[in-house]
Parts: structure tokens; C-alpha cells; sequence
């Protein structure tokens, strides 16, 4: 009982010297950013890191990536990277803020060049995100937005408790075009509520006189389409709160996706039984919707919808998410037995 008690009693003791010496590794790690220095982590592109003496006369080496400091005296400075990435960075900043770009065109035509970046990888929004919001660009330092105290919760700080480090070296993007940056920023990920998403919609829906994803596309401010999806269930319902009903088609057949997704499961089910009693081997795949018999034949089943456009003739659709067809088109007669069949090719590289 004895051994325990101490045993416990040595562990809150270790618990409370952790913590201490937690509390003394950040405030010195805090000082050091003050004066300018960096405190570990990655480079962003278009920077690099100098190895400096207690004194910042630089020892001559540029670490790489991975590489560290070997002398505890020793420090590490940010400094503007090779003059052609600099270029690279002044040329996001332009389009994104003077050219009003967005950050997927931005990568895009970073992909399409094949601009090289520090990584090694494509471009990324994230990427793109991080160098529009990064003040290293503007000469400055900033440490201590977020805590991984003991290694338990990661929690962002408030700007408050920030440690910036200002005019280090000269900005590689000029001041006011960073500063109008960050407003955009701003601008672009702030959360509007159901109901501001709403009075978006009511004024395309004034403006336009119906509603479309090409014209949401199109209107200026006006949230992403998938974001109405998330909030609403469906961007049909959407457009129905706001008194929208597109009456040229037919989307009853969103609502009873489910139902013939488990009858289509139920019928595949009964065929691969009859299969099996003939003696052959089936498996149904009910991610892809293919049935493979004896691990040779492969059957695609899909679900036909009768569906009746306006002035045309009725028809029956069939959705297949196959690399070379992407829907297969079963003309109808109406009020005749005789169908015409039909099939439509959408190669992925016309799309």
C-alpha cells in the first residue's frame, strides 16, 4: 500500500515538473522569436534559412531541407529565397489581388506551366492559401499561433498572444498589395448564416429570373453551389426556400435515389443466387454495381429511369460511371412496343 501511495506521489511530481519545464521551454522559445529568429519548422516557398551565430554574422551555409542547427549558440534567420521564386510570389500576389484570380485558377496555371515548388509536388490551394497569408513575405515573424502544450490539445492563440518580429529584412511583396490580400482572405472564408445564404439566392433569383448552377457560377459574391448542398439537404431545396421551382424538369428521381439503389440491390441479389444454383461462382460489388461470374464474365447493372422531356419522345436513362461511356441513351416510342436503342460515348478527356 505503502509502495503505491509513493508510486502515485512520484507521478504528480513528474506531472508538475513536466508542466513547469513546459512553461520555461515556451517563454524562452517566445524571447527568441522576438528577436527575429526562427523557431523550427518548415520554409514556405520562395524563402530560405541562414545559419547565424549568437551574434547574426552568418556562418556561410544555407540549411536545406531537414537539416539542422549543430551548436546550441547557433540560430537561424529567414531570409528571400532564389531571385526567380521571388518572382513566382509577386506574381501570385498580383493575380490574386490586382488580377482578382481565384486560388484554383491561380494553381492551375501554376500546374500548367510546371512551376517547380519547395515540395516537390504539385500546387495546391493550400498552398497558395498559406503564401497569400504568410507575413514572411512582408519581412516579418510570427510565432506562437498555435499551442501544442505537453503534446495534448493543438489550440489556435488569439492574435494577442502573438510574437511578431517586424522589419527583418526588405518584403519580397510590397506592403499594401499583402494587406489587401488579407481582406479578401477575410472576405472569402467568412461564414454567412442560412439565412444570408438565402438573400444571395433571392437576388440572383431577381436579377436572372431563375436559378441555375451556371448562374450562381457567374454572379459575383455568391457562394459556392455545393455549400447550399451541405447547408439544405440539396441545392433543390434551396432553391425552393427562396420560391424557386424549376418546372422543365423532371428531379423526382434525386428523391428516390435510395429506393432504387436497395431495389437494384435486392434484384442483383436474386440473380446471384440463381447463378450460384447453376453451379457457377457470383459476386456483386455494390460500390461499383458489377457482378463478376466465375471471375471471368463481368455484368454491369444498372437501374433504367422512364423519362419524358418536354417535347420529345419518351426515353429510358441509364447512368454508367465507366471510364469510356458515361451514359447509355434507350430511346422509347411512346404507346409502342418496339424500342430503338441508342448509345451516347463522353470520353473523359472531352469533358
Amino acid at each position: 500500500m505503502i509502495a503505491g501511495i509513493v508510486k502515485n506521489l512520484k507521478r504528480v511530481m513528474a506531472a508538475e515538473y513536466s508542466r513547469e519545464l513546459s512553461v520555461k521551454v515556451h517563454a524562452g522559445a517566445c524571447r527568441v522569436a522576438s528577436l527575429g529568429f526562427k523557431q523550427g519548422g518548415a520554409i514556405s516557398y520562395g524563402l530560405k534559412r541562414e545559419l547565424v551565430d549568437e551574434n547574426r554574422c552568418s556562418r556561410g551555409i544555407i540549411l536545406g531541407s531537414g537539416q539542422r542547427k549543430h551548436l546550441q549558440t547557433d540560430r537561424v534567420l529567414v531570409q528571400p529565397g532564389p531571385l526567380h521564386e521571388q518572382q513566382i510570389v509577386a506574381q501570385i500576389f498580383r493575380k490574386y489581388v490586382v488580377r482578382r484570380r481565384s486560388q484554383a485558377s491561380i494553381v492551375r496555371l501554376l500546374n500548367k506551366e510546371q512551376v517547380p515548388n519547395h515540395r516537390g509536388t504539385r500546387w495546391s490551394e493550400g498552398m497558395i492559401r498559406n503564401i497569400l497569408s504568410n507575413e514572411a513575405y512582408i519581412g516579418n515573424s510570427v510565432y506562437n499561433r498555435k499551442s501544442f502544450r505537453l503534446k495534448q490539445v493543438m489550440k489556435k492563440n488569439p492574435p494577442e498572444l502573438w510574437v511578431r518580429a517586424t522589419g527583418l529584412y526588405e518584403p519580397i511583396v510590397d506592403r499594401s498589395i499583402f494587406l489587401k490580400a488579407q481582406e479578401l482572405l477575410k472576405e472569402q472564408y467568412v461564414r454567412l448564416s442560412d439565412e444570408q445564404l438565402l438573400k444571395k439566392l433571392r437576388e440572383a433569383l431577381a436579377a436572372n429570373g431563375k436559378l441555375s448552377v451556371s448562374i450562381m457560377a457567374a454572379t459575383n459574391g455568391m457562394p459556392s453551389p455545393p455549400l447550399y448542398a451541405y447547408r439544405f439537404g440539396s441545392l433543390r431545396e434551396a432553391f425552393r426556400q427562396v420560391g424557386y421551382v424549376n418546372s422543365d424538369r423532371d428531379f423526382d428521381y434525386l428523391d428516390a435515389r435510395r429506393q432504387s439503389d436497395a431495389e437494384l440491390l435486392q434484384q442483383a441479389s436474386k440473380l446471384a443466387m440463381r447463378i450460384r444454383a447453376l453451379g457457377a461462382a457470383a459476386v456483386f460489388d455494390e460500390d461499383t454495381k458489377v457482378m463478376t461470374i466465375d471471375r471471368g464474365l463481368a455484368i454491369s447493372l444498372r437501374m433504367a429511369r422512364y423519362y419524358i422531356a418536354p417535347r420529345h419522345a419518351p426515353a429510358w436513362l441509364v447512368h454508367r460511371p465507366d471510364y469510356r461511356t458515361r451514359r447509355a441513351h434507350f430511346g422509347a416510342e411512346a404507346g409502342s412496343g418496339n424500342k430503338q436503342t441508342g448509345d451516347g460515348l463522353f470520353p473523359l478527356a472531352a469533358e
